[in-house]
């Protein structure tokens, strides 16, 4: 940083790369932490651990369980570095649940001319805030301070419903259940439902039954589906309706971290918007109706989860429980007229978006969005007042 910061350079750091943005993209200098990995210091009777910014999340999660600790939520991705899950506010499911960033209690930050800042609830508190989620515009994270809980083991149960009674049950089924989302086809009355609960039972794992649902339905044959509806986009909703109908029942009994986070082999592009709560529903049901009559030439399905409110500044949850919904088009097929389309109903629900996913909003849209935004501002200036950390697209995200 001290280098760059002497020939005037301009710093971004790369994660894994799972952003669907140009969030990481410069020609000047790129900092990768992959050399960075490794749990630091846990400590269990304290539930917390210090580990290095570039751990990738399916490697620290296996460290962190051996210590007798365990991240309380995960995403359905695993492959981001911890510095890039907590840095986009990256999220799993579950109404006692924040994103990742709200279980980040300490920041290491290297600043824009090469200094080390510590940060936390009860150091630099406002510089904390701003940094949990800041894209990277704060400075270089270079360790963080886990709050954790003791491992566990999860109850995973996958089910089919219909979208009315989805709908109808899915507030029951959030407060029932210690984590619960549904996926919602386009063209088809089927939907997946995914609940999750703590357990003291054993571990209960069919390798095969696994291996079928996880990597051969849900990522091989739809990868061969998806290459189908890419070269032929016509048959986009019969194959959705193909797919909805493959939808079966699983059970299994796991360890925490391997029930929270699926396989993904497919490649795609995606748009996720953040709704209060109380709009989620609402606004899926006008989705999929918007997406039915107007035939659009999508096969994935909808994604719907919930995310409990937290205080970080630019968090998309900050302020309110939320309801996180997502859209998704295979790679290398357009999907312009399908996300513009979302995007316009996710603004009507008041959504902000995911920053690591597709969307059209600027500063001045993102500003309306966010009480704290001039707190964040104020703080990002503080720590990069020459903007070292900001390229165009950064720029179009921060500046008016």
């Amino acid at each position: 940083m001290r280098e760059a910061a002497s020939a005037g350079k301009k710093v971004r750091v790369v994660g894994s790369g799972h952003s669907f943005t140009e969030i990481v993209a410069t020609d000047d200098v790129l900092i990768s932490l992959d050399g960075m990995q490794g749990v630091i210091e846990a400590k269990k009777e304290a539930g917390e651990a210090t580990v290095w910014a570039g751990t990738k999340l399916h490697l620290l999660n296996p460290m962190l369980d051996e210590a007798g600790l365990a991240m309380e939520n995960l995403g359905d991705i695993n492959v981001q570095s911890i510095a890039g899950a907590v840095s986009t506010g990256t999220h799993g499911t579950g109404m006692k649940f924040g994103n990742i960033a709200t279980q980040a209690i300490g920041l290491t930050l290297v600043t824009a001319d090469g200094e080390i800042l510590e940060l936390s609830e009860t150091q630099n508190r406002d510089l904390f805030k701003a940094a949990q989620v800041s894209l990277g515009t704060m400075g270089v994270i270079a360790k963080v301070r886990l709050r954790l809980v003791p491992s566990y083991k999860l109850d995973y149960w996958r089910k089919k419903s219909t979208f009315e009674e989805t709908l109808a049950k899915a507030e029951e089924w959030r407060d029932g259940h210690r984590q619960f989302e549904f996926y919602c086809f386009p063209h088809a009355p089927e939907v997946q439902l995914k609940f999750l609960d703590q357990t003291d039972a054993p571990v209960n794992v069919n390798a095969r039954k696994k291996w079928f649902a996880d990597v051969f339905m849900e990522n091989l044959m739809f990868g061969a589906m998806s290459m189908v509806c890419r070269a032929f986009p016509s048959t986009c909703i019969p194959i959705a309706r193909f797919c909805a109908g493959t939808v079966g029942y699983s059970h299994e009994i796991n360890v925490g971290h391997r029930s929270l986070s699926t396989v993904r082999m497919v490649k795609f592009n995606e748009m996720e918007f953040a709704l209060p709560q109380e709009r989620g529903l609402e606004c899926v049901k006008e989705l999929k109706e918007w997406i039915d009559r107007e035939r659009i030439e999508v096969h994935f399905p909808i994604e719907f989860r919930y995310v409990k409110g937290d205080d970080v500044y630019i968090s998309p949850h900050t302020g309110r429980d939320s309801a996180a919904i997502s859209v998704h088009q295979f790679k290398g097929m357009d999907y312009k007229k399908y996300f513009d389309g979302c995007e316009a109903i996710f603004r009507n629900h008041q959504g902000r978006p995911h920053w690591g996913k597709l969307h059209s909003l600027r500063a001045k849209d993102l500003k309306q969005l966010y009480p704290k935004w001039d707190d964040f501002q104020r703080a990002r200036q503080q720590m990069d007042p020459k903007g070292t950390f900001l390229t165009p697209y950064l720029k179009g995200l921060f500046v008016d």
